[in-house]
């Protein structure tokens, strides 16, 4: 038993999946930067976005501190390459998010590649978006752990494109 952000998981295999999936994210970062594209299998990266949606967003169960604004409608989120969907929804809190496996409605669909849908949901890539109503995205993302924003405006020195041979001494 270990100590971990997630409601009703203190299983260390909670911890190495997650593990796993923040560094396929921070390796897709490094691969963007030089110009490379790296994706996932689709079960995987599906296996990832519900992970995300049940541990790394605002709900009941984990509501954000303080607290954020509504969701405000509800979204269904669809892999393009895999039979996942998850319907979201206003939580019974405020700022929290009602997360349903499947199709839960008749609500406007973000469709793309489970790969793409974890990228978006880190804020990594913006995602066509259809019919879905102007701003219910951006909320959604707000209620989301994972701001970059807090990044912005921050200066990284550049990386260079090969790392220099060893030093023979």
């Amino acid at each position: 038993v270990v100590w971990t952000w997630a409601p009703g998981r203190s299983d260390v295999g909670f911890i190495t999946g997650h593990q796993a999936q923040e560094a396929a994210v921070h390796h897709w970062d490094a691969c963007e930067a030089d110009g490379e594209q790296l994706t996932a299998a689709p079960e995987l990266a599906a296996d990832a976005v519900d992970e995300f949606l049940a541990f790394s967003i605002s709900s009941d169960a984990d509501p954000a501190d303080p607290p954020r604004p509504p969701l405000g409608g509800s979204l269904i989120l669809a892999c393009s390459d895999a039979p996942q969907a998850w319907t979201l929804s206003n939580g019974l809190h405020p700022g929290t998010v009602a997360v349903q496996a499947g199709v839960n409605g008749k609500f406007q669909v973000l469709r793309a590649t489970a790969w793409e849908l974890l990228l978006w949901l880190y804020r990594r890539v913006e995602l066509d978006l259809g019919e879905v109503p102007t701003g219910l995205p951006d909320r959604l993302r707000a209620l989301c752990f994972t701001d970059r924003s807090a990044l912005s405006g921050l200066a990284f020195a550049s990386c260079p494109s090969s790392m220099p041979p060893p030093d023979d001494h």
